[in-house]
C-alpha cells in the first residue's frame, strides 16, 4: 500500500450522503463498506419530505435520514451528493461554506467551469487540495471516457462514435418502477403508465431524438455527453454520441466505433485496451450482455472486429452504472481526497 495511503488509513473521515435513499447512494455505501474506507462517523440526509424517505441502512444497520440544515451539519470531510440535478443545486455552495469537500453526482456542478470533473480512472490531478467541489461524470460519460482514453493514451484515437443503451435506473427507483408498471400493463391489457418517460418503453426502444432537445431522461443531451467525454479525456478526436432508451433495469451497453491512426491494427487497440486500469477485455462471446454483468465492477469490452474503413473498429462495451458507474468512481475521488494530508482537517 503506498505510504499516503497508509496514512489516510491511520486516520478516519466523517462522512455524509445527500439524499441518500436514492440507488446511485445505495451503491456509494456499499462500495464505501466493500472497500473499506477509513470512516469515523456517517450522516445520512434526503430532500424529500416524505416520511418514507426517512429511514435506510449502512453497512448493515438501519439509519434515520434527515432533512439538512447547513447550520447543524456537524462535523463533515467528505460528502457525496446523490439525488437530482435539482437537488444537487441546493448544495453546491455547502462545501466551501462549511469546509469539506463535495463530490457531486448530480451533475448540477457541470456547467461551473471552475469545478474540476473526475474520472479517477482518467483524471485523477485536478482534484482540490482543500474544501470545494468535485464534480463526477454521469454514467454514460464514465463510461464512454475510460474507454476512449484508454485508446487514444494506448495507440491514438482519430474519432470515436457510440449508440447507448441507456436503461432505465438511470432515473432511479422511479424509472425501474415506471418499466415494471409498463410491462404488466401491456400483459393485461391495461393503460400504462407514460409519467416519467412520456412513452412505451417497455418492449420497446426509444431514442434520444424522441424528446427533442431535452435529452433522454436522466442521461441528458447527446451533446453534454460528448462535451463531458472531451473534458475529461482533454479531447483531441472527434466524437459524436446518441442514446436509446432501452427495456433494461441495469447496465449501460454501447456500440463504439474508433478510428486508429494510420499504421495502428486490431492488436495495437486490444493491447491498450488490456493494459487499461477499469476495463476487462473479454473473449468474444463471453457474458457480455446487460443481464450478465449486472453488479460487476469493471466495464467489459469485447467484440472487438473490423468497421469497414482502415483502423475502424467496432466494440461492444457494458458497464453497471451503479456499481463500475457512478458510485465506485465517487468513492475512488474520496480515496484520493483522503490520501491529501492538505486535503483533511484535524477529527473533532
Amino acid at each position: 500500500m503506498p505510504v499516503a495511503r497508509k496514512a489516510a488509513a491511520a486516520r478516519k473521515a466523517h462522512i455524509a450522503l445527500f439524499d441518500a435513499t436514492t440507488l446511485v447512494a445505495k451503491g456509494v455505501k456499499d462500495r464505501l463498506v466493500e472497500r473499506a474506507f477509513p470512516i469515523a462517523s456517517v450522516h445520512l440526509y434526503t430532500s424529500s419530505d416524505d416520511p418514507e424517505a426517512n429511514l435506510t441502512e449502512f453497512a448493515g444497520e438501519a439509519m434515520l435520514v434527515a432533512q439538512p440544515d447547513i447550520d447543524a451539519l456537524g462535523a463533515i470531510d467528505v460528502a457525496f451528493f446523490c439525488g437530482s440535478r435539482a437537488e444537487g443545486e441546493r448544495y453546491l455552495d455547502w462545501p466551501a461554506g462549511r469546509g469539506f469537500v463535495g463530490i457531486d453526482l448530480t451533475t448540477a456542478s457541470h456547467t461551473r467551469p471552475d469545478v474540476p470533473l473526475i474520472n479517477a480512472s482518467v483524471n485523477p490531478g485536478p482534484l482540490p487540495v482543500g474544501p470545494g467541489l468535485v464534480a463526477a461524470p454521469r454514467p454514460i460519460g464514465l463510461l464512454l471516457s475510460t474507454v476512449l482514453a484508454a485508446v487514444q493514451r494506448g495507440c491514438g484515437l482519430v474519432e470515436a462514435s457510440a449508440v447507448v443503451l441507456q436503461p432505465v435506473s438511470e432515473c432511479g427507483e422511479e424509472g425501474i418502477g415506471e418499466l415494471y408498471k409498463q410491462t404488466l400493463a401491456l400483459l393485461n391489457f391495461q393503460d400504462m403508465p407514460k409519467d416519467l418517460f412520456g412513452r412505451q418503453v417497455a418492449f420497446n426502444l426509444v431514442p434520444d431524438f424522441a424528446y427533442g432537445g431535452a435529452g433522454t431522461p436522466g442521461a441528458g443531451t447527446p451533446g453534454e455527453i460528448e462535451r463531458e467525454v472531451a473534458r475529461v479525456t482533454g479531447g483531441g478526436f472527434a466524437l459524436s454520441v446518441a442514446v436509446v432508451v432501452a427495456p433494461v433495469f441495469h447496465c449501460h451497453a454501447a456500440m463504439v466505433r474508433v478510428v486508429l491512426p494510420a499504421g495502428r491494427a486490431a492488436a495495437d487497440l486490444g493491447a491498450a485496451l488490456g493494459a487499461a486500469g477499469g476495463i476487462r477485455l473479454g473473449e468474444t462471446g463471453a457474458a457480455a450482455t446487460p443481464v450478465e454483468r449486472a453488479g460487476e465492477a469493471d466495464i467489459l469490452v469485447t467484440g472487438l472486429r473490423p468497421a469497414g474503413a482502415v483502423g475502424a473498429y467496432w466494440l461492444w462495451v457494458v458497464s453497471d452504472n451503479l456499481t463500475s458507474g457512478a458510485a465506485l468512481n465517487a468513492v475512488r475521488i474520496a480515496e484520493a481526497v483522503w490520501a491529501r494530508p492538505a486535503g483533511r482537517k484535524e477529527e473533532a
